[in-house]
């Protein structure tokens, strides 16, 4: 919960309405969230289903709350003054702030607890954290195209690089909260190249299908989606590559 002097924005789109809650003098980057909340629910329910709820609300909250870049509960997301509301978004072109946090966190109202609840095991991020970082991914392209996209990728790998000998290794399908190098930009990573091996449209109908199949309360595991995974490698050798990419080290 949240509480302020907020200036709020509201618009109603396709049936959905949006509120964005402020402060007044916060208001540069309002619109561009905004757009790409309506990007991101687009493509969302287009690719993997109806959204869940009738609303969506962006907060902005104080730069002094710590351990959390942006936060998503059902039709709820918190976001920060200093990264989203009051950030100087231009100031680097290579990167999209509002993309990066704001189609992940909203990407969690279909990879969250609003939809499907994971299995409490090794591996449960892959089902939210990986498919929130692939959403983030393919929205990035939509709006950057592909070359901007493959960079973002780049330093994932970069981050991943960097991070994984300070940890235990785990491969994508066995990580937990603990290692988000792994479930974030590992994952991040994987599920780009898995689009690149059989198809992005692919890659949307089986995450879509595996919702639809996976719905409260049952409570689905990494391998459930390995295995759907597996349903659309057209050989042998793509399903090792996928292996490869989700059990590898």
């Amino acid at each position: 919960m949240s509480s302020a002097e907020y200036q709020v924005k509201s618009i109603d789109y396709k049936g959905i309405i949006i509120n964005i809650f402020y402060h007044k003098k916060h208001f540069e980057n309002v619109n561009h969230l905004l757009e790409n909340a309506k990007l991101t629910l687009d493509y969302c329910q287009q690719n993997f289903g109806k959204y869940p709820f009738k609303t969506i609300n962006f907060a902005e909250i104080s730069s002094f709350t710590r351990g959390f870049a942006a936060t998503a509960y059902p039709s709820v997301i918190y976001m920060p003054e200093d990264m989203v509301f009051h950030a100087n978004i231009h100031a680097d072109q290579k990167q999209d702030v509002i993309n990066e946090l704001a189609g992940h966190e909203l990407s969690h109202l279909w990879w969250g607890n609003s939809q499907i609840n994971p299995d409490n095991r090794e591996g449960a991020v892959m089902l939210t954290e990986t498919l929130a970082m692939y959403t983030e991914m393919m929205l990035y392209k939509k709006m950057h195209g592909k070359a901007k996209m493959m960079e973002r990728i780049k330093v994932h790998q970069q981050i991943y690089d960097n991070e994984k000998g300070l940890f235990e290794d785990l491969p994508i399908y066995r990580a937990t909260g603990d290692v988000p190098h792994i479930s974030y930009s590992k994952g991040a990573v994987a599920m780009v190249q898995l689009s690149d091996l059989v198809d992005e449209n692919k890659v949307n109908t089986t995450l879509k299908n595996f919702l639809n199949n996976n719905q409260y309360p049952k409570k689905p595991s990494s391998m459930d989606l390995l295995h759907e995974f597996y349903k659309i490698a057209p050989n042998e050798q793509i399903k090792k590559q996928i292996d490869q990419l989700f059990k590898g080290k």
